[in-house]
């Protein structure tokens, strides 16, 4: 079917090309047969020759004929042989001929058209003439007063006008050849390479392939992205969703500056695969190399909303914090059970009785310390959960806060990754560190306070072996830990700090010496109230 069409194709336009070359060469030869005769017409010893023929026509036809023919004759000749007209013929008004290819010709009257040129007017025609079909010329040889007294008609045979075309037309065939043998076959390659990339389906096939993949992919509750060279060439609605740029269509430079530096980071590559912190949501991220017939094609890029999971996550943490806070004190009181029985059973019901009395006062006084600096009932569990946790370690925990009423903005799940995981990770290094024998106690600190522009600022430090300095650059590096992973560390925990810090628009810093100490600084956004004045709650919550 290609092939037919291209053969068509190239019947048309070779026979479009002839009928242009043969209008072009007929114009040509118009106008230089034109000319040419015009420039004989003009000549003087034509027209003085013409000019006396015509008067003594009158008396001698025959004697005029054969004296202007013997010498316009020999000047026609010469006309034609120096340039490319294939007849010149000199006549007189009544079209008797003086000159002429065919010298039997010369005294016989001329075949054609005259009356334009007997009217002074120039004039072109086609005509079919003693020497066959030709374009020809006629032009009228007039004196000085405006007499007309004879013609001038100047032609080329359609023949010779064929010859001249001939050779152009066959190079223009050739190449017509060439071009429908070059297209013919680049068809069949074409159509060979179509037919192994779509598998031999026809147009139908691929529109219903095509439907059904764009109604997949768009359907999918994850987001989908393909990424090659540097360019999104194809971004489901959900990843657009996800990453915040419902405006953008595929394809876009991943370098695009309506992107931000978290989503420009995920698409280039250099965000770790795992959770990622983009605005409010919590992504996860999941990379992968797309391959078609063999070819690398590019990058995929998957999307996983994890941002409710994390909040349910959060709170889990908390409940599981409070589960081990009951089961430390559990522990703690079934110890304190057993002296209060020893005391009784010793007949010490008086120490018993203060023991108690003091107990309960030290536990409720510190609770009640941490639930009134704490708005937060979630932050105020975690301290108290981890401090419980510290005290089953043998790693004694103090608590400073120097909070403002009414400046804690922060979501429940963003408080338990950052100081949750900073916490966990003090109480592990100081526990470790009392591990190896050191007559040191072991401590962590936590401090709470709000800086002079309305900031919060979260610091935890404890006395364990510190952070060596070649490790200071990679601690907040996913999948980094100085735990053993039987012991279930993965190395998660700090990146997962500095994320939600970064997009609170916050920083972290770390400094090490004979212990670690992180400080989280976190920006007051402008929406929010100025700081009233703090209230200072310290304690050695480890005690209770």
């Amino acid at each position: 079917m290609h092939t037919a069409l291209l053969f068509v194709g190239a019947v048309v336009v070779f026979g479009l090309l002839v009928l242009d070359a043969r209008s072009t060469a007929q114009t040509y030869a118009g106008k230089e047969s034109t000319d040419l005769a015009a420039t004989v017409a003009a000549d003087s010893l034509v027209i003085d020759t013409v000019a006396r023929a015509h008067a003594a026509a009158e008396t001698d036809r025959a004697g005029s004929v054969a004296d202007a023919s013997a010498e316009l004759q020999p000047y026609a000749e010469r006309v034609m042989a120096t340039t490319e007209i294939d007849y010149l013929t000199v006549m007189d008004t009544d079209r008797t001929r003086y000159t002429h290819r065919n010298p039997w010709q010369i005294g016989r009257p001329f075949v054609g058209s005259t009356a334009p040129a007997l009217r002074g007017e120039s004039f072109t025609e086609v005509y079919d003439g003693t020497l066959g079909p030709s374009v020809r010329a006629v032009v009228p040889i007039m004196t000085d007063d405006g007499e007309v007294v004879g013609l001038v008609s100047a032609g080329v045979t359609l023949d010779r006008l064929w010859d001249s075309i001939v050779p152009r037309l066959v190079i223009v065939g050739v190449g017509t050849l060439l071009a429908f043998g070059a297209g013919a076959v680049a068809a069949a390659l074409l159509a060979r390479r179509l037919d192994r990339i779509t598998e031999s389906k026809g147009p139908d096939e691929l529109a219903h392939l095509f439907t059904a993949h764009e109604a997949v992919l768009h359907s999918v509750e994850e987001g989908m992205l393909l990424v090659e060279d540097g360019t999104v060439v194809l971004a489901n609605d959900e990843a657009l969703r996800l990453l915040d740029v419902p405006d953008l269509a595929a394809p876009f430079a991943v370098a695009d500056p309506r992107l931000s530096p978290a989503v420009h980071d995920i698409l280039a590559g250099t965000a770790p695969e795992g959770p990622v912190r983009v605005g409010d949501r919590v992504l996860l991220v999941g990379r992968d190399t797309a391959a078609a017939a063999g070819r690398n094609v590019g990058e995929i890029v998957s999307l996983r909303d994890r941002t409710e999971l994390q909040r349910v996550t959060g709170e889990l943490s908390s409940v599981r914090t409070i589960s081990e806070a009951l089961r430390a004190q559990t522990h703690d009181f079934s110890n304190r059970l057993h002296t209060i029985a020893t005391l009784i059973e010793l007949g010490r019901s008086d120490e018993a009785l203060r023991f108690v009395a003091g107990e309960r006062e030290l536990g409720q006084r510190l609770t009640d310390r941490v639930v009134e600096a704490i708005e937060e009932p979630v932050i105020a569990a975690l301290v108290l959960g981890k401090a419980a946790q510290a005290r089953e370690r043998a790693v004694e925990m103090h608590f400073e806060t120097h909070l403002a009423p009414g400046t804690h903005w922060l979501e429940p799940v963003d408080v338990v990754t950052i100081l949750g995981n900073l916490i966990d990770n003090a109480i592990d290094a100081a526990a470790a560190r009392a591990l190896e024998g050191t007559p040191e106690p072991a401590w962590v600190e936590v401090y709470l306070a709000n800086g002079d522009d309305g900031s919060l600022v979260f610091q935890v430090s404890d006395s364990g072996p510190g952070i060596a300095d070649a490790d200071l650059d990679q601690i907040f590096d996913p999948g980094w830990s100085t735990k053993d992973a039987a012991a279930g560390g993965r190395g998660y925990g700090l990146a997962l700090v500095r994320q939600v810090v970064e997009s609170l628009g916050g920083g972290i810093e770390v400094s090490s010496g004979a212990g670690a100490v992180f400080t989280v600084t976190l920006p007051r956004p402008a929406a929010s109230p100025p700081s009233p004045p703090p209230a200072r709650v310290s304690g050695s919550v480890g005690r209770l």
